[in-house]
């Protein structure tokens, strides 16, 4: 009878874990393919999780300090909501909408659950999360808009807008310019270095047209540290291995592929750059007030005005949606109230609606899932853990000048590379999988 009981509890356990499986791969792939069904699949796989929690046989795992962390957060954004709700009644029914949104950055919690320091679990869900974002650019994009861009026109190709298309095609230049750096190094076959030479140049020519400076700016900061780091690490080595006489036809001919694509694209850098010349020039003089209200203008200004929003309360802050209200009350002309409902910088979004606690909270959750994702680098799965380790920088400089966050752009970031990071956090490395990334 006993025996019986338990091979029940363990077919019931391989079913939730496969149901929540299915639905963790459906909402990675489909988010920007068809937003309803991921939501769908996000709701079978949390109740999936739950169901997992409650079974989890480790008390030290099922009670880590991270639920803690939740279950404070949680209580920072009830009271919050107290206040907001009766200083800004006007979008109260937004609230809370925008609260459950900051509380969905902590499923990567759930993610994590089901990779469970897995290796393989984890390079399988970056795949399908990358393949999802070029699923969408196949079916959104058309030869006539690369065209447009190439020609110097800024492009979007229908999505939120440029700032956000070009996050995507980042995060598809990083891990491909990851994994060719994996080619190089470990060898690979025709396919795959194919697969990522083109998801490479994807990312390249993407970003050039869709034109974000913020985004330039991160890859170039990205890939000067990469170099000045690549070179002390070339001067200790002993073993000068990338100069084997194999490895120099590829590293030649990947950098001249490379350079010619840049070189070409060249035009629209520097259009884009001249764009604001005169606006950051000042900006560098030190006369705020009479810097214009163009793009860099809109964020100087509405970044000072946040600022003292935030110092009349910087504990707990005004509420997530109460951003669109204090636009409204802020010193602007009407046509910028009505076109823009948030601050472009997400720290500073954070500190507007929760104040320092509610930036702590969320900056030691982003600790733990930094910490686990630093342990890839020590035990052989450097790639892996570099390619993460960039793209996190990447995302920390763009939203300096853009709330990504806010947006299911920055979430669902969150939540995936959050959630891979966070199950080595949790779990360690599972010693069954693979070694090498």
């Amino acid at each position: 009878m006993e025996r019986g009981r338990e091979g029940l509890q363990c077919g019931w356990n391989t079913k939730n874990n496969a149901v929540g499986w299915i639905a963790l791969s459906v909402y990675a792939f489909s988010w920007l393919i068809n937003f309803d069904v991921s939501r769908a699949a996000e709701s079978v796989f949390l109740l999936c999780f739950v169901i997992a929690w409650f079974k989890e046989p480790d008390p030290a795992i099922k009670w880590n300090k991270v639920f803690l962390l939740f279950i404070a957060f949680v209580a920072l954004q009830v009271w919050v909501h107290i206040f907001a709700i009766e200083r800004f009644p006007e979008v109260a029914d937004g609230q809370i909408k925008a609260a459950r949104h900051m509380t969905k950055l902590f499923f990567c919690i759930a993610v994590a659950w089901w990779l469970r320091g897995s290796i393989d679990a984890a390079k399988y869900l970056l795949f399908i999360f990358l393949a999802g974002i070029v699923t969408s650019l196949v079916i959104n994009s058309n030869t006539e808009t690369w065209m447009a861009g190439l020609s110097g026109k800024r492009v979007d190709f229908g999505y939120t807008n440029a700032q956000h298309t070009a996050f995507y095609l980042g995060l598809l230049l990083i891990m491909g310019g990851g994994w060719l750096v994996r080619c190089l190094r470990c060898g690979a076959n025709k396919p795959e270095w194919g697969l990522a030479l083109a998801l490479t140049l994807l990312g390249l020519i993407g970003v050039v047209v869709t034109q974000t400076r913020a985004v330039w700016l991160a890859l170039t900061v990205i890939l000067l540290s990469l170099i000045v780091f690549s070179l002390c690490r070339f001067v200790k080595q002993r073993q000068r291995r990338w100069l084997r006489p194999t490895m120099l036809f590829p590293v030649v001919a990947l950098v001249g592929v490379l350079t010619l694509t840049v070189i070409t694209m060249v035009p629209v850098i520097e259009k884009r750059l001249l764009d604001e010349q005169d606006v950051i020039e000042t900006i560098g003089q030190g006369n705020l007030d009479d810097v214009p209200l163009s793009s860099i203008g809109i964020r100087i200004h509405t970044w000072v005005y946040g600022w003292e929003k935030v110092k009349e309360r910087p504990l707990t802050g005004w509420g997530p949606k109460s951003r669109n209200s204090l636009i409204d009350e802020g010193p602007f002309p009407d046509w910028l109230k009505d076109m823009f409902g948030h601050f472009h910088n997400v720290y500073l979004e954070i500190l507007l609606a929760y104040g320092v606690l509610g930036l702590a909270a969320l900056a030691a959750l982003t600790v733990m899932v930094l910490r686990g994702t630093i342990m890839l680098l020590g035990r052989g799965h450097q790639y892996l853990g570099m390619g993460m380790l960039v793209s996190w920088v990447f995302f920390f400089i763009i939203n300096l000048f853009e709330s990504y966050l806010i947006f299911s752009s920055g979430m669902y970031f969150f939540i995936i590379f959050g959630g891979i990071g966070m199950s080595f956090y949790l779990f360690g490395e599972n010693r069954t999988t693979s070694a090498e990334a």
